[in-house]
């Protein structure tokens, strides 16, 4: 479900890119890529986007006055009362919505913060549900040595300490086993981010990882191998001095479980899913925006219901001679990757602390993504 539904004319494609861009810098997610995905028609497309959408940004332009399919999706957008016009051209709107002030988007030019562009922001925020608008992570540097232009994930500390790690209900979660953190560690606040993953992709001239249609920006970045994963913290490390890898699996669980003995990070009432994950019945078939659910104990959002995360470790049968330290095991054949969390697709039941998984290492899949650690001194 995208915040925005972006409605133009075709021919105005190269102005609406940046008008995207512009509005996924602040956190929301923009739907305009007229891509039909397969099974469906492009009118289902644009219905179904159309239905679920809080906003509706139509776009006037020579072009676009005349578009049967603007006008058709701009009437839609006007009777849900979420409709916000903005003009690329000097033009009177259509008869009909003349009397809707639109946004003047004459004097911008894709990257000048101009009073019509921030006018439209206005009227978008107050129309998008305050939830989606919580404070997204900085696009400043966060050290010195970091570029401007790098995005850097939001990191929790997590404190030293002890937990029983593994459950009962599989015999790869057994046995169950304490495992010791000497020392504090940080890990993402949530997984990495289309948004964030996209800069690297540029940079490093990577095709950029299908969406499949779900939209990017705030969303998880899903369809990454666990070498996509590693060689991503590999160049964040590189570029801004700070010691970002992929979590071992002990940290996700104890992370996860933020001190919960139960078989959910907040508690037994399964009941209580919805108020802190993305699952089967709530989900709507798709990934959602990070940070939409409640966090655990230790800060941390979208840990379980929301994709499959990637981690250091190589897939074990159990856990008969892992490590107790809290360090990744290794050791034995690297072609699986555990994987932990869970993605959207699973049943509530499924969504325990203890729940684990595996995929090949150079397999990218729709519901797997992952999240960042770090060393501390």
């Amino acid at each position: 479900m995208a915040d925005i539904f972006l409605s133009y004319q075709k021919n105005d494609l190269a102005r609406i890119k940046p008008l995207a861009a512009a509005l996924s810098a602040r956190g929301w997610s923009v739907f305009y890529d007229r891509t039909t995905p397969p099974g469906k028609t492009w009118r289902q497309k644009i219905e179904t986007e159309l239905s679920i959408c809080s906003c509706m940004v139509v776009a006037w332009s020579k072009s676009s006055i005349d578009s049967h399919w603007v006008l058709e999706e701009a009437d839609e957008g006007r009777e849900r009362g979420i409709l916000v016009p903005c003009l690329l051209d000097d033009v009177k709107p259509p008869l009909g919505f003349r009397s809707i002030q639109a946004a003047n988007l004459l004097d911008w030019h894709g990257h000048n913060e101009s009073a019509g562009l921030k006018l439209l922001c206005e009227v978008i925020q107050d129309l998008l549900p305050t939830v989606a608008l919580e404070p997204q992570p900085s696009v400043l540097p966060r050290t010195a040595h970091s570029p401007d232009w790098v995005i850097e994930p939001e990191m929790i500390i997590i404190p030293a300490g002890s937990f029983a790690m593994g459950g009962d209900q599989y015999d790869n979660e057994k046995p169950i086993h304490t495992v010791t953190f000497a020392k504090p560690f940080k890990l993402g606040k949530y997984p990495v981010t289309f948004a964030e993953y996209d800069v690297f992709a540029e940079q490093t001239g990577r095709v950029k990882p299908q969406d499949e249609g779900w939209g990017r920006g705030r969303r998880p970045v899903v369809n990454v191998s666990w070498q996509d994963a590693v060689a991503y913290a590999a160049w964040l490390r590189e570029t801004t001095g700070q010691p970002y890898r992929l979590p071992s699996e002990a940290e996700w669980e104890y992370a996860c479980r933020a001190g919960s003995l139960r078989e959910f990070f907040w508690g037994d009432d399964v009941g209580l899913a919805d108020q802190h994950a993305w699952f089967a019945e709530n989900a709507g078939g798709k990934t959602q925006d990070v940070w939409l659910k409640r966090a655990n104990t230790y800060g941390l959002h979208d840990m379980v219901g929301k994709v499959w995360e990637w981690l250091q470790d190589v897939w074990h049968e159990d856990y008969q001679g892992a490590p107790n330290d809290g360090s990744a095991w290794v050791a034995s054949d690297g072609g699986r990757r555990v994987i932990r969390g869970g993605p959207w697709s699973l049943n509530p039941y499924r969504l325990r602390s203890a729940l684990r998984g595996w995929n090949d290492a150079d397999n990218p899949d729709s519901y797997i993504g992952f999240r960042l650690a770090q060393d501390l001194p």
